[in-house]
Parts: C-alpha cells; structure tokens; sequence
C-alpha cells in the first residue's frame, strides 16, 4: 500500500511539472512594448513621366573601300574619310564635334572547289561620328556626307542636353504622386498617412521616335503623372524627312508611409 501511494504521488508531480511545461509564456516586457510603439504602416508607388524633344544628336557613318592589296585599300578609304569630314565642316560642324572611329582591314577571299581559297583584295572600314548640337541639320548634315562617299549610316542616337534637370523634375513629380497616392488609401479606411519610413528610388531615359523601336513597348508602360516639358531652343522641322521623335525621362519612387 505504501508503495502504491509512493507511486501515485510521483504521477501527480510529474503531470503537474508537464503541465507548467507546456503553459504559454507570456510575452516579455520588451516584445509587448516593440509591438505597441511599432507604427503600422503601408507601401505606395508613385512614377512620372516627361517627355521632351531632344535637342541633340550623334551620327555614326561608315565608308567602305575596296583595293587589291591592304595599303591600296586604306589609301581609297583615307581618301573618302578626308572627303566626308571636309563635306561635313563644310556644314557648320566644329571640328571638335567630329571624330574618326573603328578601322578595319579585312581580306576577301574567292574559294574554290574542295575547300581552296585565294585572297583577292581587302576591304577597309571605318567610321566618322559626328555630334550634332543644333538637331536642324541633320538632313543637310548626312546628305553631303553621303556624297560625299560615306557609305552607310551606322546609328544615330537622340539626347537631350536638359538630362540631369528633368531627371531631378521626375523624381519630384514621383514623390508626390506617392504621397497623394497614400494619403488617399489612407482616407478610404479612416485612416491617416504620417511620416515617411523609408523611400526608394530609380529612374532612366529613352528616345521613343522612328530611329528606336524600343519605345513602342516602353510607351505602354503605367504612369501616375506625365508631362510633356517645353522644347526650349529645340528645332521644328516642317520638311518631313525626320519625325525627331520624344525623349522619355522616367522616374519611380517607392515609400513606406505610417499609417494611423
């Protein structure tokens, strides 16, 4: 009997130390207060878009030429090089604003049968690029240079000389799109947007025009504010020979706002 109650004794001190075990522990002092003075917060984006013509432009073109042996060949193509830089001053380009890039002499072979070839002349290429700041001549610009025995016209690329301010424009425009944006969610539940906590940010540019198809995607893309910005000193041209197209500045910021 005396064992049996020895027994008993040891169960019941057992399940009552598994049950003080297995109690929930309420949370520390230093949980509960984090929690309590940890704002509730929410996330909005905001993106603006400005769009400007572009007032600057750089040309690549290229002269090939021909010869039987490779110093034949890079005197023909020196020859056309010369021409087309005169050509091109001959337009009112500073001489600062040209440049000649990327040579190259290249044989060409005639193969016959069962895998013989023979080399029967070489080709020279190379390349003058031009920077164009007054975007009104590149008509004239490429005329005489072609004339003037350019072969090709490798790139051209539109800028804008009002990067770095419109880029600065963008970002302002963003960060107020995401405030509104905010404070609007905010006012939809009763609620009250407060500081910002943190913000994040990104932004690029693109020509959309004729001379890139990538803006056709990029068009489509969802903006909260666009602005089309005054094409200050930038030309018209009524001609129709070139649609300048638009320079796409963008920018898109993200905020994490407090909430109330």
């Amino acid at each position: 009997m005396k064992n049996r109650s020895s027994i008993l004794v040891a169960a019941v001190g057992i399940f009552a130390a598994a049950s003080l075990w297995l109690r929930p522990m309420p949370p520390s002092t230093t949980v509960a207060q984090a929690q309590a003075t940890s704002p509730r917060t929410m996330h909005t984006t905001g993106t603006a878009v400005i769009r400007v013509q572009p007032d600057k432009v750089t040309v690549r073109l290229g002269v090939q030429t021909f010869g039987p042996t490779p110093r034949d060949s890079r005197a023909k193509n020196a020859q056309v090089i010369e021409q087309v830089l005169q050509a091109i001053k001959s337009e009112g380009v500073p001489a600062p604003d040209i440049a000649t890039d990327h040579l190259s002499i290249l044989p060409e072979n005639d193969y016959k049968q069962f895998g013989e070839s023979k080399i029967i002349g070489y080709w020279t290429d190379n390349a003058v690029v031009v920077t164009l700041r007054d975007v009104d001549k590149l008509s004239d610009v490429l005329t005489a240079a072609l004339e003037a025995g350019a072969t090709t016209v490798d790139d051209l690329t539109f800028t804008t000389t009002r990067l770095r301010e419109l880029r600065d424009e963008a970002r302002a425009m963003a960060v107020q799109a995401a405030l509104e944006k905010a404070q609007a969610l905010a006012g939809a539940v009763n609620l009250t947007a407060g500081e910002v906590q943190t913000i994040n940010e990104n932004s690029w540019s693109y020509y959309y025009g004729m001379w890139n198809s990538r803006g056709q995607g990029a068009a489509n893309m969802q903006q909260n504010v666009m602005q089309v910005a005054p094409s200050t000193g930038a030309p018209q041209l009524d001609d129709g020979e070139f649609s300048l197209g638009q320079m796409v500045v963008q920018a898109q910021v993200d905020l994490t706002v407090a909430i109330r």
